[in-house]
């Protein structure tokens, strides 16, 4: 996504915690844990490995939004 389109979406805020995972926070926030690659995609961080507890973690939503910005289309 550009970066005029990263400014067009809102982000729901998550301090990262011992056993977070990016498919649990793709469940919990987007109804469907095979969304967790758009949140290691926005916060450049590939793996959970690359996250550090207490960091904060930011998902992007629409997810319908985030999709076409993406390339992927609809859910």
């Amino acid at each position: 996504p550009t970066a005029s389109e990263r400014r067009e979406l809102e982000y729901a805020r998550h301090i990262w915690k011992v056993g977070d995972r990016y498919f649990k926070l793709a469940h919990e926030y987007y109804g469907d844990s095979r969304y967790w690659w758009i949140i290691a995609l926005f916060n450049k961080k590939p793996t959970e490995n690359h996250v550090k507890i207490g960091a904060t973690v930011f998902i992007p939503q629409p997810l319908d939004r985030v999709l076409l910005y993406t390339g992927v289309g609809s859910p």
